[in-house]
């Protein structure tokens, strides 16, 4: 089955481009003479099997494929490729140092094939076992329980991969073994990635849907501008505050006599004239009598 042409496209934009052609050739020359500590070469192995491309692919263009090569006794825990699709698609433009620090959880150090799941203890006293990985060996794991795997046994003869740090994200069941070299490498198809808390972030939730109201908001009306020669109204004046006056006593001065005025002189004259007229007018009557 060939893997998503979209999932190649994002790897190659996560990943840092190499010199060289992809997959085994370039873990090949990096691998030390004669395969490495346990005379394999994982990316080799992988290759075989189509369903494990993209997983291959990821572990060889980082430093994984030749810690792996380097090991006597190891245990590789491989998603296929619709698994690792999922994980770009949802953990879009990884880092590259996330990136390594998730494939090395996925190295446990120590050799683990289908019967020994199989024979691990059951009951209701078991225990689940812990297993070291090649995260562990990396400086971020120090000091913490994210570089190491609980395995614990399932029903029906499986087993189930989380990590041993609390508040894992997420974990992975034991689908089958796809080949081993006993006692120095297998490899089991898992579920899912194992990823422990800390190694990469939850993808962000989207955002809430904009609620649009049922009544349309109504803009506030821009304060009206006053002409210079409008005075304002009483009612838009501030109150000034409420005092009680203070009473002070009152001094009575007799308030000056008004000046007489032009007017005033003209109407008397003209009151003498028009008295004086009709007294001429009674002495001539009388004079004809």
């Amino acid at each position: 089955m060939a893997p998503p042409k979209l999932s190649l496209l994002v790897l190659l934009v996560l990943l840092l481009p190499a010199a060289g052609s992809a997959g085994a050739n370039d873990v090949a020359a990096d691998a030390p003479p004669g395969g490495g500590g346990g005379g394999f070469n994982v990316s080799e192995i992988l290759a075989k099997f189509p369903e494990l491309t993209l997983f291959n692919y990821l572990i060889s263009k980082t430093r994984v494929a030749k810690e792996i090569n380097s090991r006597n006794s190891v245990t590789v825990l491989a998603p296929v490729n619709a698994d690792v699709d999922w994980l770009l698609r949802r953990s879009a433009r990884l880092p590259r140092a996330a990136l390594l620090e998730l494939l090395s959880v996925h190295v446990v150090l120590d050799y683990y094939d289908a019967a020994k799941l199989a024979a691990l203890p059951r009951g209701r006293g078991a225990k689940p076992v812990v297993a070291t990985t090649l995260y562990q060996t990396f400086g971020p794991a120090n000091g913490d329980k994210s570089g190491f795997l609980t395995i614990t046994p399932a029903p029906d003869g499986g087993a189930v991969f989380a990590s041993a740090a609390p508040g894992a994200i997420v974990n992975a069941t034991f689908k089958k073994a796809v080949t081993a070299r006993p006692y120095n490498i297998s490899v089991l198809q898992i579920s899912n990635f194992v990823v422990p808390p800390g190694v990469i972030t939850k993808p962000r939730a989207p955002p809430p849907p904009k609620m649009m109201s049922s009544v349309s908001a109504v803009a506030p009306s821009p304060a009206p501008v006053r002409s210079p020669s409008a005075s304002p109204s009483p009612s838009s004046l501030p109150c000034p505050p409420v005092t009680m006056p203070i009473e002070e006593p009152m001094e009575e001065t007799p308030a000056p006599a008004p000046a007489p005025s032009q007017g005033y002189a003209l109407q008397a004259m003209m009151g003498w004239w028009s008295g004086a007229g009709v007294a001429l007018g009674m002495a001539c009557v009388l004079a004809h009598l």
